[in-house]
C-alpha cells in the first residue's frame, strides 16, 4: 500500500530509524518501524487485519479510521484515503497520528 502521513514529524522520521527513536523511544520506534512496513507489504486494507499489532476499524468519533497496537496504551491511527466499503479496494492510506485514545 502507498503510505502517507499527516503529521510533518513523523513524515519526516518514518524513514529515518534515528528520527524515530529520538522523537517517540527505542521501543516504540521500533515496533513502528515493524508496523509501516506490515502496512507498505499489504496489497490493500483488508490484508492488515490477519497481520501483528490487531489492526481493527474504529467506531464513534473515530469512525472510518483504523487503528493497530504499538506499545500499549498507544496506538497507531490510519485512515484509507478512499474507502467505498470494500477493504480490499484500499490501497492508499494516510497516517494520522500515534495516540492513546483510550485515555482521553
Amino acid at each position: 500500500m502507498d503510505v502517507r502521513f499527516r503529521d510533518k514529524k513523523m513524515a519526516e522520521a518514518a524513514g529515518d530509524r534515528n528520527s524515530l527513536v529520538k522523537n517517540y523511544g527505542s521501543r516504540r520506534a521500533a515496533i513502528l518501524m515493524r508496523r509501516l512496513d506490515d502496512i507498505r507489504s499489504a496489497a490493500c486494507l483488508a490484508d492488515l487485519r490477519f497481520l501483528p499489532g490487531h489492526y481493527h476499524a474504529l467506531s464513534g468519533d473515530r469512525k472510518g479510521q483504523w487503528a493497530c497496537d504499538l506499545d500499549q496504551p498507544y496506538r497507531l491511527i490510519l485512515e484509507p484515503v478512499e474507502d467505498d466499503g470494500d477493504w480490499k479496494s484500499v490501497a492508499v492510506i494516510d497516517i494520522i497520528e500515534i495516540t492513546d485514545y483510550h485515555g482521553k
